[in-house]
């Protein structure tokens, strides 16, 4: 590319833990991008972090970041109660966004900022930064390549330490049903959709929530607050595809197992595990094809890497996010649409909501 992406941050804050953790180094990374201006709450703290991240320019509004010249692109990296209102004042400088999911705290939120950015035609990505790791990548083109045979089922399993009855101040708004960030949305969403962008669609689903802590406490102020939020999730279904599928999701568990993907197809199959949520990995793949005796370690193709060499051995963090920012880049400069967008963020709301119904009613939905 000739010239490189402008990026401004919203939340680009040395406190915050994502942005600093993610974003910025994945830009430091890539000849694509470059980091311009850095937003946050307060102006000594904007300033603070644009210093610390050597980034040109500092704001505490929205609106002065986004329109400001030397800013080509915005990314929204704050709290999901916010992004609706950052996205409605980024929309009218009309600049490329990248939305951390989820995307609205509701699908209702959702939808208004699809067509906020559709009918601005404004190219949109959503972090949903799962579908641009090289093994979920590798996973999907096994699978269509007839690595296993026809897909009969998939199971995944995640076990997370976290979203239990134990966290701290920064971290209790995920307990908080109304805010829209919790076990369901943002592990949920994630695994979900890589899960799917794998496997494809679900048809059909049942499912079963419960709440096994009903309190809160934040260990660092020594404060214990009500819980709206579920921390067990269970669900079951068919694909398109046919095949049947299973996902369970548990929060609050002290020995966790992270992360399994089984597929099992009828001449081979697939097991995916990583240590964590699906969207970080590192993940390691094993697989044993109709002429195979037992599984085997898969080694994943160089092609799936499409950022420097020296992100390769990134524990997923990074790596992922670099590759979803480098792909958003090429979309900006060359008017494709390779990356996740508002459209698919609101495709996985729905799906989510349909949980949420089948949950609630018993019913079984049909999507």
């Amino acid at each position: 590319m000739n010239k490189k992406v402008r990026a401004g941050i919203i939340g680009g804050s040395i406190n915050n833990g994502w942005a600093r953790g993610t974003h910025i180094p994945a830009m430091e990374h890539l000849n694509e991008l470059e980091l311009k201006a850095v937003g946050t709450s307060n102006m000594e703290s904007a300033r603070k972090s644009a210093d610390a991240f050597k980034a040109t320019h500092a704001f505490d509004k929205v609106e002065d970041l986004a329109q400001h010249s030397d800013v080509d692109m915005v990314v929204v990296s704050i709290n999901v109660k916010e992004h609706y209102d950052a996205v409605k004042a980024i929309v009218p400088a009309g600049k490329p966004i990248y939305c951390e999911w989820p995307l609205g705290s509701n699908t209702t939120e959702a939808l208004e900022m699809q067509d906020w950015v559709e009918s601005r035609q404004l190219t949109n990505a959503i972090g949903l930064q799962a579908r641009q790791a090289p093994a979920i990548n590798y996973v999907k083109d096994l699978l269509a390549e007839g690595y296993v045979g026809k897909v009969l089922s998939a199971n995944l399993k995640i076990s997370i330490d976290g979203m239990g009855g134990v966290a701290d101040k920064a971290n209790a708004y995920l307990f908080d049903r109304k805010i829209g960030g919790n076990l369901l949305t943002i592990v949920g969403g994630h695994n979900l959709d890589a899960f799917t962008y794998m496997l494809g669609e679900f048809k059909e689903l049942s499912a079963v929530t419960a709440q096994q802590f009903p309190e809160v406490e934040l260990v660092d102020i020594q404060k214990v607050i009500k819980k709206t939020t579920d921390d067990q999730i269970l669900i079951a279904g068919k694909l398109t595809n046919g095949a049947a599928a299973s996902v369970q999701i548990q929060g609050g568990v002290k020995h966790q197992t992270g992360l399994t993907l089984e597929i099992f197809g009828d001449n081979g199959t697939i097991v995916l595990n990583a240590p964590a949520s699906i969207q970080f990995g590192s993940h390691q793949l094993r697989g044993a094809g109709p002429t195979d005796p037992e599984l085997h370690e898969l080694t994943i193709p160089d092609a799936y890497y499409w950022v420097p060499d020296s992100l390769k051995n990134d524990a997923g963090f990074v790596l992922n996010v670099a590759q979803a920012h480098s792909k958003f880049a090429k979309d900006i400069q060359g008017g494709t649409s390779q990356t996740p967008s508002f459209a698919d963020a609101v495709k996985l709301h729905q799906l989510l909501d349909a949980v949420e119904k089948a949950a609630q009613t018993g019913e079984r939905q049909y999507l």
